[in-house]
Protein backbone atom coordinates (compact mmCIF):
# COMPACT_ATOMS: atom_id res chain seq x y z
CA UNK A 1 0.00 0.00 0.00
CA UNK A 2 2.64 2.22 0.59
CA UNK A 3 4.37 1.72 -2.68
CA UNK A 4 1.52 3.22 -4.58
CA UNK A 5 1.65 6.83 -3.13
CA UNK A 6 5.24 7.13 -4.71
CA UNK A 7 4.21 5.36 -8.04
CA UNK A 8 1.45 8.01 -8.41
CA UNK A 9 3.32 10.86 -8.05
CA UNK A 10 6.16 9.59 -10.27
CA UNK A 11 3.13 8.60 -13.29
CA UNK A 12 1.71 12.34 -12.91
CA UNK A 13 4.96 13.97 -12.51
CA UNK A 14 5.71 12.59 -15.72
CA UNK A 15 2.73 13.26 -17.29
CA UNK A 16 3.01 16.78 -16.44
CA UNK A 17 6.63 17.04 -17.90
CA UNK A 18 5.70 15.40 -21.12
CA UNK A 19 3.08 17.75 -21.65
CA UNK A 20 4.98 20.97 -20.38
CA UNK A 21 7.87 19.79 -23.20
CA UNK A 22 5.51 19.73 -25.98
CA UNK A 23 5.13 23.39 -26.03
CA UNK A 24 8.76 24.33 -25.97
CA UNK A 25 10.09 27.37 -27.59
CA UNK A 26 11.49 27.98 -31.05
CA UNK A 27 15.32 29.57 -31.38
CA UNK A 28 12.89 32.73 -31.66
CA UNK A 29 11.85 32.78 -28.62
CA UNK A 30 8.16 32.09 -28.92
CA UNK A 31 5.83 28.69 -29.86
CA UNK A 32 6.55 27.82 -33.15
CA UNK A 33 3.89 27.35 -35.41
CA UNK A 34 5.76 26.73 -39.06
CA UNK A 35 3.83 26.98 -42.22
CA UNK A 36 4.93 25.51 -45.45
CA UNK A 37 3.13 27.91 -48.34
CA UNK A 38 4.22 26.89 -51.48
CA UNK A 39 7.37 25.09 -51.18
CA UNK A 40 8.46 28.26 -48.39
CA UNK A 41 8.49 27.27 -44.61
CA UNK A 42 7.40 30.60 -42.77
CA UNK A 43 7.97 30.86 -39.00
CA UNK A 44 5.35 33.40 -37.87
CA UNK A 45 7.75 33.65 -34.23
CA UNK A 46 10.76 34.80 -36.54
CA UNK A 47 8.04 37.80 -37.29
CA UNK A 48 6.92 38.41 -34.04
CA UNK A 49 10.34 38.41 -32.99
CA UNK A 50 11.49 41.04 -36.21
CA UNK A 51 8.75 44.16 -34.77
CA UNK A 52 9.40 43.50 -30.57
CA UNK A 53 10.43 47.03 -29.45
CA UNK A 54 9.10 48.83 -32.64
CA UNK A 55 6.31 51.26 -32.79
CA UNK A 56 3.07 49.77 -34.13
CA UNK A 57 -0.32 51.40 -35.64
CA UNK A 58 -2.98 50.41 -33.06
CA UNK A 59 -6.14 49.26 -35.29
CA UNK A 60 -8.52 51.05 -33.00
CA UNK A 61 -7.52 54.50 -33.29
CA UNK A 62 -4.66 54.03 -36.47
CA UNK A 63 -2.23 56.44 -34.27
CA UNK A 64 1.17 54.74 -33.90
CA UNK A 65 2.13 54.02 -30.64
CA UNK A 66 5.99 52.89 -29.18
CA UNK A 67 6.18 49.56 -27.16
CA UNK A 68 5.69 51.64 -23.55
CA UNK A 69 2.52 52.90 -24.88
CA UNK A 70 1.43 49.47 -26.26
CA UNK A 71 2.32 48.40 -22.25
CA UNK A 72 0.14 51.60 -20.80
CA UNK A 73 -2.77 50.90 -23.25
CA UNK A 74 -3.10 47.06 -23.89
CA UNK A 75 -3.54 43.88 -21.59
CA UNK A 76 -0.46 42.09 -20.33
CA UNK A 77 -0.15 39.98 -24.02
CA UNK A 78 -1.54 42.16 -26.74
CA UNK A 79 -2.78 40.82 -29.86
CA UNK A 80 -0.39 42.13 -32.97
CA UNK A 81 -1.27 41.83 -36.42
CA UNK A 82 1.65 41.88 -39.40
CA UNK A 83 1.04 42.32 -42.47
CA UNK A 84 3.22 40.21 -44.68
CA UNK A 85 2.65 42.29 -48.14
CA UNK A 86 4.65 42.13 -51.67
CA UNK A 87 6.51 45.10 -52.78
CA UNK A 88 3.28 46.65 -54.02
CA UNK A 89 1.58 46.48 -51.71
CA UNK A 90 -0.70 43.56 -52.05
CA UNK A 91 -1.09 41.50 -48.65
CA UNK A 92 0.32 37.71 -49.24
CA UNK A 93 -0.85 36.69 -45.25
CA UNK A 94 -0.65 38.42 -42.05
CA UNK A 95 0.66 37.01 -38.90
CA UNK A 96 -1.07 37.69 -35.74
CA UNK A 97 1.54 37.99 -32.62
CA UNK A 98 0.87 37.10 -28.81
CA UNK A 99 3.16 40.03 -27.55
CA UNK A 100 3.64 40.22 -23.34
CA UNK A 101 3.85 43.59 -23.60
CA UNK A 102 5.83 44.24 -20.09
CA UNK A 103 9.27 42.69 -21.84
CA UNK A 104 8.62 42.61 -25.36
CA UNK A 105 8.96 38.78 -25.79
CA UNK A 106 6.37 36.84 -27.87
CA UNK A 107 3.89 34.85 -26.04
CA UNK A 108 2.56 33.06 -29.52
CA UNK A 109 2.73 33.39 -32.75
CA UNK A 110 0.28 31.97 -36.02
CA UNK A 111 -0.36 32.70 -39.76
CA UNK A 112 -3.69 33.96 -40.41
CA UNK A 113 -5.43 32.85 -43.51
CA UNK A 114 -4.96 34.15 -46.95
CA UNK A 115 -5.23 33.89 -50.24
CA UNK A 116 -3.21 30.77 -51.77
CA UNK A 117 0.80 31.28 -52.27
CA UNK A 118 1.54 31.44 -55.88
CA UNK A 119 4.69 30.95 -57.02
CA UNK A 120 5.47 34.41 -57.30
CA UNK A 121 4.59 35.30 -53.82
CA UNK A 122 6.69 31.87 -52.72
CA UNK A 123 9.92 33.71 -54.86
CA UNK A 124 9.30 36.99 -53.09
CA UNK A 125 8.82 35.68 -50.03
CA UNK A 126 12.04 33.64 -50.49
CA UNK A 127 14.01 36.45 -51.70
CA UNK A 128 12.97 38.48 -48.70
CA UNK A 129 14.13 36.10 -46.23
CA UNK A 130 10.59 35.12 -44.92
CA UNK A 131 11.06 31.66 -45.63
CA UNK A 132 13.68 29.08 -43.39
CA UNK A 133 15.23 26.11 -44.20
CA UNK A 134 13.04 22.84 -43.15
Amino acid sequence: MQWRLPVLIFILSTAIAACGSQNAPSAGGGPSNAVVMNGCRVDPARICNGIRGQSVTMSGTGLSADPRMVEQDSARTANIFVPVKKANGDEIFEVECGMNTLNQSVSWAQIKTGPPVTDDDAKYLRGAGYCSEP
